[in-house]
């Protein structure tokens, strides 16, 4: 039986499991052979049902961004695990500036680093927000930590630093949230210091607010 969550596992794998004794079948071997093949599942748990059931149970990875790497598109989630490539790019935001290469990256995999951490704490901040998950992320600048730029909406970039990064976050929901900036108007907002600093996209002015 197979959690309908990953219906789309391959079950000819398991063929061979119909007519055995349930106590005889290889509980981690199974558990194995799913995690290779399958990286994008996560929380995988295979056990015994009795009387002449085995459960497969698992949750499906979503994809939260993806990384342009050796000709092909990366996907992670939400926690940075590498799940899967694809040749055309998704409707996700895309990073630049994590260095794949310095670690050994492998599929099902997290990759770590301070410039990891800080994407997916900016981007799993964005969309547990209310206000600020309906607004597309592009890409964002990852490489400079003391410079991250998010590339939103039409042209709007918001730009944060590693400090204080969910306060930063908080703060941008409430200006949202107040219609207190008009985003048609915005070309960047910068969040770095101690009050945002908020550039109208006026070419004549080049206004401030």
């Amino acid at each position: 039986m197979v959690d309908r969550s990953i219906q789309f596992i391959d079950l000819r794998a398991l063929k061979d499991l119909k007519g055995t004794n349930i106590f005889k079948v290889d509980i981690d071997k199974i558990d194995r052979q799913i995690s290779q093949r399958y990286p994008y599942i996560a929380q995988l748990r295979v056990v015994r049902q009795l009387p002449d059931r085995i459960l497969i149970l698992a949750k499906k990875r979503e994809p939260l961004m993806q990384i342009y790497f050796k000709k092909k598109y990366l996907l992670l989630d939400a926690q940075g695990v590498a799940l899967y490539y694809i040749l055309a790019p998704a409707s996700l935001p895309q990073v630049y500036g994590i260095p794949l290469e310095r670690d050994w990256m492998y599929l099902g995999g997290a990759i770590r680093g301070q410039e990891m951490g800080k994407t997916l704490e900016i981007l799993n901040g964005f969309k547990s927000s209310p206000y600020l998950k309906r607004w597309r992320i592009h890409s964002v600048q990852a490489g400079n930590l003391s410079k991250i730029d998010l590339l939103v909406g039409e042209n709007m970039h918001v730009i944060l630093d590693q400090d204080d990064t969910q306060d930063k976050i908080e703060l941008l929901q409430m200006l949202i949230s107040t219609n207190k900036i008009d985003l048609n108007k915005v070309k960047y907002i910068d969040l770095r210091f101690k009050e945002p600093v908020i550039a109208n996209n006026v070419e004549d002015t080049g206004a401030k607010e």
